[in-house]
């Protein structure tokens, strides 16, 4: 199954290299109420920029199994075969192209055997693609992505948090929300 576009995964790996998706390293306060409340035995942070989320959760939880996964980076590039007990994605749903879109939400829910926690930015990105493009290629409002996680992910939302975001000062257009969601798999009857 295709989750991306040659072209764009070429623009990501082009961004990766110049160093513009290096904050994985600042995402585990994120996670960190997710990770202890569920303690899950494997994450898969998908989206995993440089693998700096990666790196904090060895290091602070070195019995769970991680992988990544991020086609701009020839590090991540492949999904792993097997699915993990959570999938953890932060800042990287919204860079996803709307055509893959949901290809890729049912790839995830499929990686996923219990549950996740993602944040998804609903603004404009700071960053420009090298095409000219935002970077965040879906800027969407929290209601949608509710409505979207629901109708194409096998999984129940089970807590959300919205937060207003304005970086206007620094950057006119960024300003919306960052929705942060946890999710757990549908339990079959």
């Amino acid at each position: 199954m295709t989750l991306i576009d040659k072209d764009y995964k070429d623009q990501l790996a082009y961004l990766h290299q110049a160093g513009k998706f290096n904050n994985g390293h600042t995402a585990y306060p994120l996670v960190k109420d997710f990770i202890e409340k569920y303690q899950p035995t494997g994450v898969l942070d998908f989206g995993c920029g440089q693998g700096g989320l990666i790196a904090a959760i060895k290091e602070l939880h070195p019995t769970i199994e991680v992988a990544g996964y991020d086609p701009g980076n020839p590090l991540f590039q492949y999904l792993p075969k097997r699915p993990m007990d959570t999938v953890v994605s932060t800042d990287a749903i919204e860079h996803i192209e709307p055509d893959y879109l949901d290809a890729t939400l049912r790839t995830i829910s499929e990686k996923m055997q219990r549950c996740g926690f993602f944040r998804i930015a609903c603004y404009p990105a700071k960053k420009h693609l090298p095409d000219g493009r935002n970077a965040h290629l879906i800027v969407e409002s929290p209601e949608w992505w509710r409505n979207k996680i629901q109708s194409i992910m096998d999984v129940d939302i089970v807590w959300e948090n919205i937060q207003v975001v304005d970086k206007t000062s620094k950057w006119p257009n960024v300003k919306g929300h960052n929705y942060d969601v946890v999710v757990v798999k549908r339990q079959v009857k």
